[in-house]
């Protein structure tokens, strides 16, 4: 454990140092429309995708926020060299959208400049970023960057958070690929908690990551999947559809902290808190992989929903939950009742909703879930119910329940804190995976 506290230590550390460096760093924007947007042109996809899912089809280097240039030798320094100490490169591949047609995905991949020293080939770490909005500036492969990816028209600031738990994995010299999932960046709507989509960028990019120029990882790496809140979500997904989708990536774990299997569980506990507005990325994701939902959308909007919606779609999380923090989408209906409750009432709403229900199939490797009982954004009695619909399935599942007392309900403490202090334990399982250690499972004793 004091190692685990001593890595995490460093890791916020470093991120303390980019974060306080990101304001002198981030180029300024300007009046009309500019962006600080770091390869504007990177994210146009060719014309013709290639046929194989997971084909990588362009890289280029970047610099890391906080990675130190490459020095001869400086990775051997100190401990501490080495996660600071890291070549990246943005990547873009080919998925599969939530329509079920290929598309292009971007992304990152990390990998320490310093040898791998432990057995086999460097292991992959794929993380599933968490809530960062649903504009193009938005993405972790442009916010790692800078840390601070600025567009002005519209106004979206996009905030590479994830890289503190980037900084923990490099620091155990793990390979780190980061999707930016689908419509971040590229062309079209980021499908936001699209259980099938999200779980191909994830499956995806693990692919792609043996491809890059200059990756170690070999053609078949040890990889484990990792996420919190929208990525905890993506990589059970993503641990759901490993058999059918991509049985060739040798994945031996996943982590899954606070994933909201039940969708429309999640939506109403999220309205009327400070990010209210992630129910517009939603909506919005749910009516770009299932058209028959702008639909549905038509009858049920009142003018301010259309509008909430427009708005979302180009925005970061900090320019919503600053826009529409605290409001009910009892607001932006027409007969004043809530969304949530509306698409219960829909069939064909209800029917596309519960398509994104996580649970119903059984992971075939070893998954850890956290559910926090008090979280005010995702209802931890859900993620409870997904480690007992696994169980049933035979599943080896080891459920992990944080009891952290209610702090302020609706600003998000209770959401967001249990995904630093549960980073430890999320790091010694993602070890043992990768270590070969036999899976715990407490299935029925939780």
């Amino acid at each position: 454990m004091s190692r685990q506290l001593s890595v995490l230590r460093s890791a916020l550390a470093a991120a303390l140092v980019v974060v306080g460096g990101a304001a002198l760093t981030t180029p300024a924007a300007s009046a009309q429309g500019s962006s600080t947007d770091p390869a504007p042109g990177f994210y146009h996809p060719p014309a013709e995708l290639p046929a194989a899912e997971g084909a990588l089809i362009r890289a280029e280097p970047f610099p890391l926020a906080g990675a130190v240039p490459a020095i001869p030798g400086a990775e051997a320094v100190t401990d501490h060299a080495v996660p600071l100490s890291t070549d990246a490169h943005r990547i873009m591949y080919r998925s599969t959208g939530a329509q079920g047609r290929p598309i292009a995905v971007t992304g990152a991949y990390l990998q320490p400049r310093a040898p791998w020293t432990g057995p086999g080939t460097r292991p992959l770490v794929v993380m599933a970023p968490g809530t960062v909005g649903q504009g193009d500036a938005c993405g972790p492969s442009k916010a790692f960057q800078n840390l601070a990816n600025v567009q002005t028209e519209p106004l979206s600031v996009g905030l590479g958070y994830e890289i503190i738990q980037a900084y923990a994995l490099l620091s155990r010299g793990y390979a780190v690929a980061v999707t930016d999932y689908e419509g971040l960046g590229t062309p079209g709507v980021h499908t936001y908690v699209h259980r099938e989509a999200s779980a191909r960028a994830v499956l995806d990019i693990a692919r792609a990551a043996t491809a890059v120029p200059g990756a170690d990882v070999g053609e078949r790496p040890r990889t484990v999947f990792t996420g919190y809140s929208q990525g905890g979500a993506s990589a059970a997904a993503a641990a759901e559809l490993h058999p059918t989708h991509a049985p060739d990536v040798n994945l031996v774990g996943t982590a899954a902290g606070s994933p909201p299997a039940d969708l429309l569980a999640t939506l109403e506990q999220v309205d009327g808190t400070a990010i209210a507005g992630v129910i517009g990325y939603a909506l919005n994701s749910l009516a770009e992989g299932h058209p028959e939902i702008r639909e549905r959308l038509d009858v049920h909007l009142n003018d301010a929903g259309q509008g909430m919606l427009r708005d979302t779609s180009t925005q970061c999380i900090g320019e919503t939950a600053f826009q529409f923090g605290f409001h009910t989408t009892a607001q932006y209906t027409r007969t004043g009742r809530s969304a949530i409750e509306l698409v219960r009432e829909d069939p064909v709403a209800l029917a596309v909703a519960d398509r994104q229900r996580i649970g119903r199939l059984a992971p075939t490797t070893p998954v850890r879930v956290l559910s926090v009982t008090n979280d005010d954004v995702v209802p931890g009695h859900q993620s409870l119910q997904l480690g007992r619909d696994w169980c049933a399935q035979g599943a080896a599942v080891q459920m992990d329940v944080d009891h952290t007392p209610p702090v302020i309900p609706g600003l998000v403490v209770n959401h967001g804190v249990p995904m630093i202090s549960g980073l430890p334990a999320t790091l010694q399982y993602l070890d043992d995976r990768i270590a070969g250690r036999p899976a715990p499972s407490n299935c029925g004793t939780y």
